[in-house]
């Protein structure tokens, strides 16, 4: 038998201003190098994958 898990709790968040930081942050676009990095990344996933 395994270990028993306990049911983890929703948190509610009480300040607005941080849900907007959050809601910011999510929208927020991803920078040129960032994407540039996660380019070479996919590309290295993809040759390792077809070995």
């Amino acid at each position: 038998m395994g270990a028993r898990v306990k049911p983890v709790q929703p948190t509610e968040i009480k300040d607005k201003k941080i849900v907007y930081q959050v809601i910011q942050e999510i929208r927020r676009k991803p920078t040129a190098a960032a994407l540039k990095r996660h380019k070479a990344e996919e590309e290295d996933l993809i040759r390792l994958l077809r070995k």
